[in-house]
């Protein structure tokens, strides 16, 4: 039996999150399970986006995907660590409390940006969907657990292998076990299968990206650069589009370049771990010249 909502799944994860929003609006769901993960999906689309006085209007919605969303806009948006503390401690309430899928995978997004993996990937298990042992998979990945992440990949294989889900767990563990033109190959064919716009195959921003770091893995940075300008071009302000350019000018010594993009990723996400680490470097060396005795 077709899953009625996996296309919107799969344009949603991918990054289409505009067409995805299209789709939220257009779709009528066939039970109350289904309109419940709709209602979830439209929510996080204007989280993505954003669009956050619609994401805002959802605060009291009867939907726990709708509020569990608007609670992670705090959560990424506020600079009060006090109403980001709450903000997470509703969330994980409403996760519990509700025993709703998108509001479980939200609040494991939360404790695994805390570095609370074993936490994230436990939450995960409560519900064995495609799209949480996908989620699991990545959670491994960032705390270097490739073994597990293969594991977890294989564990998968063979529940619906064309899901955008599954190929983009499956690439980025082929990213990190050494195989990156196999991950390239998957970020190309999403592209194609998936465009933001019918006929432009380029991909979403988050599908340039995978392409490029794919490319970056093959030694191929020039290619690296034009994926990543690609995805630049629709998201100035993507972090992790400059985090890689930055990366991708260096290897190329194009100093200016990498001045242009550090300078803006440093504007707009100074405490990303990319930029902390390359100021403790500078603040290392002025020390240490601060720290030679001076020749008369």
């Amino acid at each position: 039996m077709d899953d009625e909502l996996q296309e919107l799944r799969d344009n949603f994860y991918i990054g289409n999150y505009a067409k995805a929003l299209q789709m939220c609006e257009s779709t009528s769901a066939s039970n109350d399970f289904a309109q419940s993960e709709l209602d979830a999906t439209l929510a996080r689309c204007c989280l993505s986006i954003p669009i956050m006085d619609r994401l805002r209007a959802m605060k009291s919605s009867e939907v726990p995907g709708q509020r569990a969303a608007t609670l992670m806009a705090v959560i990424l948006n506020s600079k009060n660590e006090e109403q980001k503390t709450k903000a997470k401690e509703r969330l994980a309430a409403t996760a519990k409390e509700t025993q709703d899928m998108s509001s479980a995978m939200l609040s494991a997004i939360t404790l695994a940006m805390d570095g609370l993996y074993n936490d994230a990937a436990q939450l995960t298990k409560a519900h064995p969907t495609l799209e949480m042992q996908a989620l699991s998979v990545f959670i491994c990945l960032l705390c270097n657990q490739y073994s597990t992440a293969e594991r977890l990949v294989k564990d998968m294989a063979g529940t619906n292998d064309d899901s955008a889900a599954f190929r983009l767990a499956s690439a980025a563990v082929k990213l990190a076990s050494g195989d990156p033109e196999e991950a390239y190959l998957t970020y190309c064919d999403l592209s194609s299968q998936f465009p933001q716009v019918e006929g432009d195959e380029n991909g979403s921003v988050l599908l340039q990206t995978g392409k490029a770091v794919a490319n970056m893995q093959r030694g191929m940075y020039a290619e690296a650069v034009e994926d990543l300008q690609r995805a630049h071009s629709t998201a100035p302000n993507d972090v992790d589009v400059l985090v890689n350019l930055c990366t991708c000018m260096t290897h190329l010594k194009k100093n200016d370049e990498f001045s242009q993009y550090y300078a803006k990723l440093e504007q707009i996400c100074p405490t990303h771990p990319f930029v902390v680490k390359t100021q403790s470097i500078k603040n290392v060396f002025a020390q240490f010249k601060a720290s030679l005795p001076v020749l008369e």
